[in-house]
């Protein structure tokens, strides 16, 4: 069997708090597709998609990890060529960001791991 290429990961920031996990995914799935030309819907496929509380304001905001296959939705392409930088997209009545830097703190799992993490 074959390994399949994992993609970049992208964070989205600026997902309100107050909905529950699987609006917001529907939501911004719905955000995505919005984006995607005819072509790359037949062919890139949001292969991963969490919802993580934010590690800055969890009461008001959450964040997302995505991964996609199939390759790079076009309007996120500039992420690519500058790593550094974010993508602003609007979902519904808010603007969410995407990045591929990560800078800053990022909770990687919505639930507390099962052993106490070290860092050494």
């Amino acid at each position: 069997m074959a390994a399949t290429k994992k993609g970049p990961i992208f964070r989205v920031t600026g997902l309100p708090a107050d909905q529950p996990d699987d609006a917001l995914k529907a939501r911004l799935k719905v955000a995505i597709d919005g984006n995607l030309s005819e072509e790359e819907r037949s062919k890139i496929v949001l292969a991963m998609m969490a919802i993580v509380p934010s590690c800055y304001d969890s009461e008001r905001e959450k964040v997302a990890l995505l991964e996609f296959r199939g390759g790079l939705p076009d309007f996120l392409s500039e992420l690519k060529a500058n790593p550094i930088g974010d993508w602003q997209v609007e979902m519904s009545d808010t603007d969410i960001n995407f990045d591929r830097h990560f800078f800053g703190f990022t909770q990687l799992y919505a639930t507390e791991p099962r052993e106490p993490v070290t860092a050494e």
